[in-house]
């Protein structure tokens, strides 16, 4: 089955409190992009990658990233997440698409071809990493926790992206979806269909603050 890779980096990135787009910002002298599209560029089995950008900074983006990918795709993101994960599943044919946080610029090879691999025989995989804290559910109005919510049985996890889908299957349900799902795994999840897990990667963040990028600096040093 034919595999592509769809990255959404579209989003403004209010929280990381400045006014330019955080895929911009410079990560170890390279642009936040720049790395996270490398991920991708060295994938044999993926056969297209197409970049979702915001429609102001194509061209930006398409200078930035042409010597590490010039069979890099761009098309225009829209208003929300899923509108710009639909424009991007939209643009590829394959059997199978990985779409990606365009700001999560550290997925190593290993994991990407790990949620390909399960993709193939899955309707759908995310990579999950395990959450060791306690957590409750806490009432706003006493600020008394109500219920225990990590339980043994039905442990509580973080998603990652790469996640991975049938390309007719998260099409159908991106289209059927709400515009304010936050991941693509949601829009399966909320069309009664079964998501596949695979263990994530602690260095595989997505930068969404500033101090983030002191955190990006040191795990773009170490692999170098």
């Amino acid at each position: 089955m034919s595999a592509s890779a769809v990255i959404l980096a579209a989003g403004r990135g209010d929280r990381m409190q400045t006014n330019e787009n955080k895929i911009l910002l410079p990560i170890f002298g390279q642009a936040l992009i720049c790395h996270t599209v490398s991920a991708f560029a060295h994938i044999p089995e993926l056969v297209d990658l197409v970049l979702v950008v915001h429609p102001d900074e194509i061209e930006i983006v398409r200078q930035l990233v042409q010597p590490i990918a010039d069979h890099c795709r761009f098309v225009a993101g829209g208003e929300t997440r899923r509108d710009s994960a639909l424009v991007g599943v939209r643009a590829v044919t394959s059997d199978i698409v990985l779409i990606h946080d365009g700001a999560r610029p550290f997925p190593s090879s290993t994991l990407i071809q790990h949620v390909l691999t399960v993709a193939r025989h899955e309707n759908a995989v995310i990579p999950v990493l395990p959450i060791p804290d306690l957590l409750h559910r806490v009432d706003k109005t006493t600020a008394r926790i109500v219920t225990l919510s990590n339980s043994s049985n039905h442990p509580l996890v973080r998603a990652q992206t790469p996640q991975g889908f049938r390309r007719a299957l998260i099409l159908r349900c991106l289209e059927a979806a709400s515009p304010e799902i936050r991941d693509d795994a949601t829009a399966i999840l909320l069309a009664g269909k079964s998501v596949a897990t695979v263990a994530g990667d602690p260095t595989n963040i997505k930068v969404t603050r500033p101090e983030d990028l002191a955190l990006a600096e040191a795990i773009a040093a170490s692999r170098r």
